[in-house]
């Protein structure tokens, strides 16, 4: 039976079983990577070539944590909600684990910026962005999960200007499920991503829990705001987790930066909803809930509005992540080779 040679453009079939073999699936390019994982972009080709998103994770870097990998790629899988991506299917190959999901084609948010928006986005798409990153988090917290590491990388965006929370940062955890006072994040983690991690969640003896989201969601605001977290001019490192600890507003913050970047004015609304997300007592910040009924976004605009202003012109997200990482990539060195052809791919299912 022969397949179109077209590819379409995320058409996400609702409740259709992925098949659960490589071989149906062509790798296309890379366009993600982790401490211990790599995304590529694939066709599924028994699914009339739709496009989805591969993230491989290497279950010989992950060995002490495979249990928790599983567990959360399964809870992932069973998620709905218009800003989740979810996925559609997960299976091992060889020594990796491949969870399948929808092709997000303009990327993430960081990739945007730093290609195309250096010194931040307008304040009223910021304001599209974070009141669509607030219903993903508003569900998952009403569901009992929290992301642990909301940031403007795991904040992908459709063409259309749909707007989905994921992670193809942290390989080891998708989503954390165990919101008791015996939670914890793994040191690599803080190392990897230190300027988003609330201050409760270094001192995560002590638990923590869906506020921990609500500090980082604060910290993804100033950076849409300015292109970047605070300190991300310094280094990340566990001497940095000293400063975080002692985070300072958005007053501050703002005092701190240079000229350009305070040459930029920000509505009041803005600053209080920044503001109130960085209270270092996580009993004082508001839910993710009653962010949404925060005045900022009040006059918000729909989703058509980043298409016109953000995702108009821009550059395939294959071709921004060449740029970061040069030709080449990882493709040999993650266990899989773009280059299958039929008559391979025939072999492998006898």
């Amino acid at each position: 039976m022969s397949t179109s040679s077209s590819h379409q453009e995320n058409p996400e079939p609702k409740k259709v079983q992925f098949p659960l073999d490589s071989t149906a699936y062509q790798i296309l390019d890379e366009i993600g990577f982790g401490v211990s994982a790599v995304v590529y972009k694939a066709i599924c080709l028994p699914m009339n070539n739709t496009i989805v998103a591969i993230k491989s994770i290497d279950l010989d870097q992950s060995r002490a944590e495979f249990d928790n990998i599983l567990r959360e790629t399964k809870m992932l899988s069973l998620l709905s909600h218009p800003n989740i991506l979810s996925a559609y299917c997960s299976f091992t190959v060889d020594r990796h684990l491949w969870v399948v999901m929808p092709f997000m084609s303009a990327g993430s948010l960081q990739s945007i910026i730093s290609s195309a928006f250096p010194d931040g986005l307008p304040e009223p798409c910021i304001a599209v962005v974070l009141r669509e990153t607030l219903n993903a988090m508003s569900y998952l917290h009403d569901q009992g999960h929290l992301h642990r590491d909301i940031k403007a990388g795991n904040i992908l965006i459709d063409f259309n200007g749909s707007v989905k929370v994921a992670d193809f940062g942290i390989s080891a955890s998708v989503y954390e499920a165990n919101l008791s006072g015996e939670s914890s994040i793994r040191l690599n983690d803080v190392a990897e991503t230190p300027y988003w991690i609330a201050p409760e969640v270094i001192h995560s003896h002590n638990g923590y829990g869906c506020k921990a989201d609500v500090w980082s969601f604060g910290i993804t605001a100033l950076e849409l705001a300015r292109g970047g977290p605070p300190l991300s001019n310094l280094p990340p490192s566990k001497s940095l987790l000293l400063k975080i600890m002692k985070r300072f507003g958005f007053s501050d913050y703002e005092n701190r930066q240079d000229k350009n970047y305070k040459s930029k004015k920000f509505s009041k609304a803005f600053k209080d909803l920044v503001g109130c997300c960085l209270d270092q007592d996580p009993n004082k910040r508001p839910t993710a809930e009653r962010l949404l009924r925060h005045s900022f976004f009040k006059n918000c605009r729909g989703l058509d509005f980043l298409v016109k202003n953000v995702l108009l012109g821009l550059s395939s997200v294959e071709e921004r992540f060449k740029k970061t990482r040069g030709l080449g990539g990882l493709m040999k060195e993650k266990g899989i080779n773009a280059e299958h052809d039929e008559d391979e791919e025939e072999d492998d299912e006898g």
